[in-house]
């Protein structure tokens, strides 16, 4: 993407990509999530509800979105929370495993708590039902505190794919036969800076620009790490990182 001219060449581009009846599991409903969401309804990929992505076919590449309540329970079966999933992310098992055993590709758009579960582990990926070949993790959790096990380093744009064996637990080359390929960029912005910059400066220019113009502003105040060489009081947890 990063060697075309911005992010509508890009969609021109992709509509007029034809696309096996492939299968893709986005998780995550924050705004890295529904950024994805919006690429791939650009790429006029069919949106379904989760049962429906489970259970019915399609000649179509279609992809379903999930909520935490999606792909998360209660360990002691008690009904799903999502404050309480927040507040207590280790009192959480993973069921992302039907999902895992029906999807061809796999989007991770989450904000992961290290307390919480991973979608799965290693020896599930190793699974024969395991049926996801290829995994763009945009969250990037490093292995092994992350959200998905093989997410072994972050990969660039110019080297985005790396294979993994889930057998062994190595990094292999990617498209290998019995591998699951991984796409771990970082910065993945850095694809597209011309959209990036401008959307950035709009933001910045709509949202930033007057409250730096007022003489107090209490948004400046909760996101000002520090000042004259002191932490703002939003960031005194700081301190045992920096003295």
């Amino acid at each position: 993407m990063y060697q075309l001219h911005d992010y509508a060449a890009a969609t021109r581009v992709y509509r007029q990509t034809t696309l096996p009846p492939v299968k893709i599991v986005l998780t995550g409903t924050g705004r890295v999530a529904n950024g994805a969401v919006q690429v791939l309804r650009d790429m006029n990929i069919h949106q379904v509800f989760p049962d429906e992505f489970l259970y019915k076919t399609s000649d179509l590449a279609v992809f379903t979105q999930l909520a935490c309540k999606d792909y998360a329970a209660r360990k002691d079966g008690q009904p799903f929370h999502l404050s309480d999933f927040f507040k207590n992310p280790g009192q959480y098992k993973s069921t992302f495993a039907p999902f895992a055993h029906t999807a061809d590709i796999m989007i991770n758009g989450i904000y992961w708590d290290n307390r919480a579960p991973a979608f799965f582990t290693q020896t599930e990926m190793a699974d024969p039902r395991f049926h996801i070949r290829v995994i763009a993790d945009v969250t990037c959790d490093i292995a092994p505190a992350a959200s998905i096990p093989a997410t072994l380093r972050p990969t660039t744009i110019a080297n985005p794919v790396f294979g993994f064996d889930p057998k062994t637990g190595k990094e292999i080359a990617p498209f290998s036969p019995h591998g699951i390929d991984m796409m771990t960029i970082d910065n993945l912005p850095n694809e597209m800076p011309r959209d990036a910059s401008i959307s950035f400066g709009n933001q910045f220019i709509e949202h930033i620009l007057p409250e730096l113009l007022k003489e107090n502003s209490p948004v400046i105040e909760r996101a000002t790490v520090a000042d004259r060489g002191v932490l703002g009081k939003h960031f005194q947890y700081l301190n045992d990182y920096v003295f």
